[in-house]
């Protein structure tokens, strides 16, 4: 029963459609009609405002880190069961019900989630993989302006990540199982987001490169 509950709630909580409430509060506007018209962090960093983009995105990391942390302390989960109910937060809010069922990409809720089930399962050792990852984050983001083609550059890197701090083969294939939902729910955008991110960021870079 805990487990049915669990997942339920974790669901519920990633459901939270926070860049969508943003969008309604700040700018009176369905964030679905404009821009990308994806309902996730993204959209309204462009549509709208940085500070209200970092509003959305501290919502939706937040409600994946708490969903987990909320069951933790309820029913103290081992990380390989936390990261199903983490993946379970992330289709919230990839099929959040209170937007028909059409949500965002879950990157946000997704690193939210992993910032607390990485070190309830590493420990001490999770520092230095937070942070490696966090500023790997940050120059792909800077590089690409964009968090579908970020998080399809960082994903598949993590699994093997792990492997080299822990031998824990049954979380490894939870975090298997999570890279592929996520390359899975980012390859219908995936092509397009990587040309025009080449074509207006990325291709910049070479040809500074090339000039130098």
């Amino acid at each position: 029963m805990k487990y049915i509950v669990s997942i339920i709630f974790a669901f519920f909580m990633g459901a939270i459609p926070y860049a969508y409430i943003v969008g309604r509060a700040t700018k009176h506007i369905d964030i679905r009609k404009y821009g990308s018209k994806n309902p996730g962090t993204g959209n309204v960093f462009h549509l709208i405002s940085w500070r209200a983009g970092t509003i959305a995105l501290i919502g939706d990391v937040g409600k994946g880190f708490f969903a987990l942390y909320i069951i933790w302390l309820m029913y103290k989960f081992n990380g390989t069961i936390l990261t199903y109910l983490g993946i379970a937060s992330v289709l919230g809010h990839v099929f959040s019900p209170f937007l028909g069922f059409k949500g965002g990409k879950g990157a946000a809720t997704t690193g939210g989630f992993l910032l607390f089930v990485i070190p309830v399962t590493l420990g001490t050792k999770a520092i230095l993989f937070i942070i490696y990852y966090i500023i790997a984050w940050i120059i792909f983001l800077i590089i690409t302006h964009s968090q579908v083609v970020t998080l399809s550059v960082i994903m598949p890197t993590i699994p093997v990540t792990l492997w080299f701090i822990t031998k824990n083969i049954n979380f490894i294939i939870a975090i298997i199982l999570l890279v592929l939902l996520i390359e899975a729910l980012g390859a219908g955008p995936l092509k397009r987001e990587w040309k025009a991110s080449y074509d207006k960021y990325i291709s910049r870079y070479f040809d500074i490169k090339s000039k130098n």
